[in-house]
């Protein structure tokens, strides 16, 4: 029992280091192409988002649905 999990262990440990994987591949976005049902959407922050709330909010009013929607058009909807 303990030399099967000797020997599983060490070909993990063998695995993960010759595995050539660098952080700058991890965080690379992949393209999308324009025309994909799915595109990757920017997150640009909270303050970014906050702005674009409080603008809304003057426009709009709080809440309702034309307030959502420029949020969304802003890229600070998540609903």
């Amino acid at each position: 029992m303990f030399t099967r999990l000797a020997l599983a262990a060490a070909g993990i440990a063998a695995v993960a280091y010759f595995a050539p994987v660098s952080a700058a591949t991890l965080a690379t976005p992949t393209p999308v192409a324009k025309d994909a049902m799915v595109q990757q959407v920017d997150w640009r922050g909270r303050r970014h988002c906050r702005y674009w709330r409080h603008e809304c909010a003057d426009r709009w009013g709080w809440g309702n649905p034309r307030f959502r929607r420029c949020l969304w058009r802003h890229g600070c909807g998540r609903w």
